[in-house]
C-alpha cells in the first residue's frame, strides 16, 4: 500500500517540467530548443521499460510491469529535475524482441515503445533512444551478422553492403514509426531529444590485458578501426538524411584508438586503445551533433592487478581531455552514462540484493558527488574547454517504488534512495537553474509542423505477439 501511495503522490503532484519549444538542437556547444532556450540534458537510464509495458520482466510480480512503472517513471523525472531519460528502444534478451527477424517486427513491442514515447511527453521529459545494442542477444549486432551469414567475421557487420542495408532499413523503420497513440511518426516527434546509432558499439576485441600476448584476431587490427569509423559516419548520414529534425550521436564509451595522441587517458592497460573506438575521429564527422562518452572505471580497472589508479586523478583526465576535443570540433559534451554498484563484502557474490541505506549513502552517494561536482565545475565555469560539458546521465533509474535488483549487479537507483534524493535531485536542480533563458549565439527558428499522421512501410513487415 505505501508503494501505491508514493505512486498516487506522484502522479498528483505532478508539474510538467520547463517547456522547451520544437526539437532540441545545438548553438556554440549547447544545446537549444527553437525559442535558443537553453536545454540541459540532466536524468536517467533505463533500459527496462519496453519489458515493464509489455510485462516480460524477470522474476515477476516481484518487479512492476504494464503501463504504471512508465508513469511514475517519467512523474519523478519531471517533479525532480530529470529532464532526459535514456531508453532502449529495443530488447535486452530474448523474452521481448522488436525485430525478431530481419525485417520483421513484433507489433506489441513497437506498441510498447510507441506509449513509452506518448508518456514521456505528456511529463515533458525528452528521450534518448538508441537504435541497437552491442552487448545482448536480442536486437543487437549479433542479429545482423547471423542474417548476413557473416558471424565467423564480425567486422563483416562495419563493411558488408548487405547487413549496412539490413540496418538502414531499421533505422528506417524507426523513424517512419506512426505512434499508435500519439499519430506522429517519429521522425516528427520532438519530445525525442537525440538518436544514438547503437549501444556501445565497438570491434569484437575483448582482451583484458595485453600481456602477455598482444591480440591478432581481425577485429583487433586497425583496420576494423577504420572500418567502425566509415560505419559511423555511414549510420550518422542516413540518419540524417531521413531525420531533418533530431540530433544523432554515436552511445558509446569514448576510448582513443591505439595510434591516437590521446590514447595515454584511456582506461587500463592498452585494451581500451584496441576496441576499435577513437573519440576524436569518430566525433569529428559532420553528421555526429554531440560528443558523447560514457563512465565505468570500476569495470574497466577491474582483473588489471598490474594497473593502479586514483579514482579522483582519472575521472579528472577523463572529463578533461574529452571536453578538449570536444570544444575543437565546435559541439557539446554529454556524460551519457555513469553509475556504480553497491557492493557488500558480507554477502556470498560480493552483491547485495537489497543494499543497506548506509552502504549507498557510503559508498553510491560519494561516488555520484564526486561526478555531479565536476559536472557542476564544468557546466557553470563558462570557461572553455570545459564549458563543453552540458549535461549528464546516471544508471540506471529502478522503476520499482522501492529498491529491488534488476540484473544482479546493483547499480540501479531507487527514488526512495539517498543517491537520488541527497545527490541526483538537488544537483540537477542547480544546473537546472544556471541554464540561459537564451542563448546569445542561438537564431531562434519557427517550430516545424509535428502532427502528421503519414506513415511510411519502410518496407517491413509487422507481426503481433
Amino acid at each position: 500500500m505505501k508503494a501505491v501511495a508514493v505512486f498516487l503522490a506522484l502522479l498528483v503532484s505532478f508539474q510538467c517540467a520547463a517547456g522547451y519549444t520544437g526539437f532540441i538542437r545545438t548553438s556554440s556547444e549547447k544545446f537549444v530548443d527553437d525559442n535558443c532556450q537553453e536545454f540541459v540534458p540532466l536524468g536517467m537510464n533505463t533500459w527496462l521499460l519496453l519489458e515493464s509495458v509489455v510485462g516480460s520482466l524477470v522474476n515477476p510480480p516481484t518487479n512492476p510491469f504494464g503501463l504504471s512503472p512508465v508513469d511514475f517513471t517519467f512523474s519523478v523525472a519531471a517533479n525532480n529535475s530529470q529532464t532526459t531519460a535514456r531508453v532502449f528502444a529495443h530488447g535486452i534478451n530474448s523474452t521481448v524482441v522488436l525485430q525478431p527477424q530481419q525485417g520483421v517486427y513484433n507489433e506489441t513491442v513497437f506498441k510498447a515503445l510507441d506509449y513509452i514515447i506518448y508518456r514521456a511527453k505528456h511529463y515533458g521529459v525528452k528521450l534518448i533512444l538508441t537504435f541497437s545494442d552491442e552487448w545482448n542477444t536480442a536486437d543487437s549486432k549479433i542479429n545482423y551478422l547471423e542474417w548476413g551469414n557473416a558471424t565467423t567475421n564480425t567486422n563483416l557487420f562495419f563493411t558488408s553492403p548487405t547487413i549496412q542495408g539490413y540496418y538502414q532499413q531499421h533505422i528506417l523503420a524507426m523513424l517512419n514509426r506512426n505512434n499508435t497513440y500519439t499519430g506522429i511518426l517519429y521522425k516528427n516527434e520532438p519530445t525525442i531529444f537525440a538518436w544514438d546509432l547503437m549501444n556501445e558499439v565497438r570491434c569484437e576485441c575483448f582482451p583484458v590485458s595485453l600481456y602477455p600476448a598482444y591480440p591478432t584476431n581481425a577485429e583487433c587490427l586497425p583496420s576494423c578501426a577504420d572500418d567502425l569509423d566509415a560505419w559511423v559516419q555511414i549510420m550518422a548520414n542516413y540518419t540524417k538524411t531521413n531525420d531533418a529534425n533530431h540530433l544523432v550521436t554515436i552511445g558509446y564509451e569514448g576510448f582513443w584508438g591505439e595510434y591516437d595522441a590521446d590514447v595515454q587517458y584511456n582506461p587500463g592497460n592498452g585494451w581500451a586503445g584496441i576496441t576499435g573506438q577513437n573519440f576524436s575521429r569518430n566525433m569529428a564527422h559532420a553528421e555526429i551533433d554531440f560528443a558523447e562518452i560514457h563512465y565505468w572505471p570500476d569495470e574497466w580497472f577491474a582483473n588489471q592487478e598490474d594497473i593502479t589508479y586514483d579514482a579522483a586523478e582519472f575521472l579528472t583526465s577523463w572529463f578533461t581531455q574529452h571536453a578538449i576535443v570536444a570544444n575543437n570540433l565546435g559541439k557539446p559534451l554529454l556524460l551519457e552514462e555513469f553509475g556504480k554498484a553497491v557492493n557488500n563484502s558480507n554477502s556470498g557474490d560480493g552483491v547485495q540484493a537489497n543494499p543497506k541505506a548506509s552502504d549507498v549513502a557510503y559508498i553510491r552517494d560519494t561516488y555520484f558527488s564526486t561526478v555531479y561536482a565536476l559536472a557542476n565545475q564544468s557546466m557553470t565555469s563558462n570557461t572553455a574547454p570545459m564549458d563543453t560539458l552540458r549535461g549528464a546521465m546516471w544508471w540506471q533509474w529502478d522503476m520499482t517504488y522501492s529498491p529491488y535488483v534488476y540484473d544482479g549487479g546493483n547499480l540501479e537507483v531507487s527514488y526512495t534512495d539517498s543517491t537520488f534524493q541527497d545527490v541526483i535531485e538537488p544537483s540537477s536542480a542547480f544546473l537546472l537553474s544556471q541554464a540561459q533563458a537564451t542563448v546569445a549565439t542561438c537564431t531562434k527558428r519557427n517550430q516545424a509542423a509535428t502532427t502528421t499522421t503519414s506513415t511510411a512501410s519502410a518496407g517491413r513487415r509487422l507481426m503481433t505477439a
